[in-house]
């Protein structure tokens, strides 16, 4: 399957651990001949027992240029409220997401990196009137 999305939580579990960012998760198939609803759920929940071991939740991220970036725990809930929208939104599912999940990645993200800097990236497009959810994708990127 190669790149497969379930990666995700393997990764995470790592990072969550003290380990380093291991890119060759995301180049493997995770999922084989199982349920991919399976490997998720699995996933789910070894990384969830990742993040209730001592100190996982004040990792931050180290950074590709160097230094540190935000929790691990804050970009790995960003990451899982963003590709929660882009599944629902995929499948013509409800998007708005969980409540408590979007309130706190929006509180950790949006509105942190000005329109200006994060268009020219090519990875985030302009912030856009929206329900909260819709917004939050928006600003990184996602068509709404």
């Amino acid at each position: 399957m190669g790149h497969s999305p379930v990666a995700g939580n393997p990764y995470y579990v790592t990072l969550a651990q003290g380990g380093g960012p291991d890119f060759s998760l995301f180049a493997q198939d995770q999922i084989g001949d199982q349920q991919p609803g399976d490997v998720y759920a699995k996933g789910a929940s070894d990384v969830l027992a990742a993040w209730q071991t001592e100190g996982a939740l004040q990792r931050q991220m180290p950074l590709p240029g160097g230094g540190m970036g935000p929790r691990i725990a804050d970009l790995h809930l960003l990451e899982a409220v963003l590709h929660g929208w882009d599944l629902a939104t995929a499948t013509g599912q409800d998007r708005t997401g969980d409540p408590d999940a979007v309130k706190a990645a929006m509180t950790g993200w949006y509105g942190n990196f000005p329109d200006e800097a994060r268009v020219r990236t090519g990875m985030f497009g302009p912030s856009k009137p929206a329900p909260e959810l819709d917004r939050l994708a928006a600003y990184f990127g996602r068509a709404i």
